[in-house]
């Protein structure tokens, strides 16, 4: 779903919500990552990630993609 037209505060939205689905950590591709927010990356939004209950672990750069490691609640 494209965000181009939303404000920034709203463009992870997607994320956000397909990373609360999840109980476990998570690694995405930067693709897999695009898909999700339905436009190119630049790196996840840290509030968006963190009201998921996620933290961003890991980038790497050489297999273009993030880990993202579940939040103690």
């Amino acid at each position: 779903m494209p965000t181009s037209s939303m404000g920034s505060g709203t463009k992870y939205l997607a994320l956000e919500k397909f990373l609360m689905d999840k109980t476990e950590n998570v690694t995405l591709t930067f693709i897999e990552i695009n898909e999700i927010i339905g436009e190119k990356l630049p790196v996840p939004s840290d509030s968006a990630v963190f009201k998921a209950g996620y933290k961003v672990e890991k980038i790497d750069f050489k297999t273009r993609s993030v880990m993202f490691s579940k939040l103690n609640q």
